[in-house]
């Protein structure tokens, strides 16, 4: 993607990214249960998706960040559809399916590690380069997000899961914050907890007694929080510890 459409990393994009992968949660169960599309017809749909978002991005020479959000989005409903045909109808188990993903994400990242240097990523604002790998990793993330996230869940109920995973998200931020977590594999670190705490989030959210609310509310919900951020909050000057080549 061209610079100028690219969000700028900071605790804004960290929020969105958050929120994104509790609402692509949401989204992508009620993509599957409502459009009665299946599996691979839907997945196919949002892949057509995302790539006229990428070609209408390409001829776009105005600055704004809606196609990033807008194949992010896509991408975390399709992982999310992805994720549960693997588990439910391939039948993968769900520990060495999650062990196999984040090998890939620790694959893809150590190659843009060693491929880009620090001053192309701070012309990036922040981002490695949003090429065919990173959307790649960034898929790999939302389906290894999605697999963890449901094991974890299964194991310590939702609402621990969610809650467990959600600090450890924010002790990752923090160590951004402070520079402590700041080369290309920490990105992607944080971009897969937070996909992995997201689906907690949105699960729980959506089906727990409390609120009662449900998949279609909880669905409508999380996506205004989502949109209600990239909208209302704007970001500052100072980037989230930028990453690195080392």
């Amino acid at each position: 993607m061209k610079h100028i459409h690219m969000p700028r990393v900071d605790a804004r994009y960290w929020a969105s990214i958050t929120m994104a992968s509790i609402f692509g949660t949401n989204l992508g169960d009620f993509y599957a249960h409502e459009s009665g599309l299946g599996i691979v017809p839907g997945v196919a749909i949002l892949a057509a998706l995302a790539g006229m978002a990428f070609l209408a991005e390409r001829r776009d020479q105005g600055s704004h960040e809606f196609y990033y959000w807008l194949v992010i989005i896509i991408i975390r409903t399709g992982a999310t559809n992805i994720a549960d045909y693997l588990a439910f109808a391939v039948h993968i188990p769900a520990i060495p399916l999650s062990i196999a993903l984040g090998a890939g994400i620790a694959v893809l990242a150590a190659w843009m590690a060693m491929t880009e240097s620090k001053a192309e990523i701070e012309a990036n604002r922040g981002l490695p380069a949003t090429d065919g790998k990173y959307w790649v990793a960034m898929l790999f993330a939302g389906v290894f997000g999605t697999v963890l996230g449901d094991v974890c869940s299964h194991y310590y109920t939702e609402a621990h899961a969610a809650i467990g995973l959600g600090l450890l998200l924010a002790v990752i931020l923090l160590g951004r914050w402070q520079g402590i977590v700041a080369a290309i594999p920490g990105y992607w670190l944080t971009v897969s907890v937070a996909r992995t705490a997201g689906t907690a989030m949105g699960d729980w959210l959506a089906e727990n007694k409390i609120f009662d609310i449900g998949l279609t509310v909880s669905t409508f919900i999380t996506g205004l929080v989502f949109v209600g951020i990239l909208v209302m909050w704007r970001s500052g000057t100072r980037q989230m510890a930028p990453a690195s080549s080392g």
